[in-house]
């Protein structure tokens, strides 16, 4: 199997607003998870998908160019989805404009998932010894 980019089979601004309405359909539809962490992320699933397609389709509308350049970039080079670390560097650049506050970001994220581990944990004790 090769792992070179399939140029052949380039998506497009309609296909992939296509794809974010259908997952935004999926998020909506019952029945939801009963796992309260999984609920959570699913409904923000949904909810990103339903912004970035109303985002496409406006780009769509006004700079075809751009629609296809930002479908490139989501669909990646190998089909595997946008490069988390590049996408970090360009939330460094461009939203963050300085690393001590994309520190500040990460640090708050890292609390915030260990608070949730320690919560979901407690929850499976109590649903253990129950």
């Amino acid at each position: 199997m090769s792992t070179a980019p399939n140029t052949e089979k380039k998506q497009t601004p309609e296909q992939l607003l296509t794809e974010l309405a259908q997952l935004h359909i999926r998020t909506i539809v019952p029945p939801s998870p009963k796992q309260p962490a999984a609920f959570g992320w699913q409904a923000i699933a949904g909810c990103q998908a339903a912004g970035f397609a109303r985002a496409l389709h406006a780009l769509m509308e006004v700079a075809p160019e751009k629609a296809a350049e930002i479908t490139d970039w989501f669909q990646g080079p190998f089909e595997e989805g946008p490069d988390p670390q590049e996408h970090t560097d360009w939330i460094e650049r461009i939203v963050a404009k300085d690393v001590t506050v994309l520190d500040k970001w990460i640090e708050e994220a890292q609390r915030l998932a260990e608070e949730s581990a320690v919560s979901a944990e407690a929850r499976e004790k109590g649903q253990r010894t129950a």
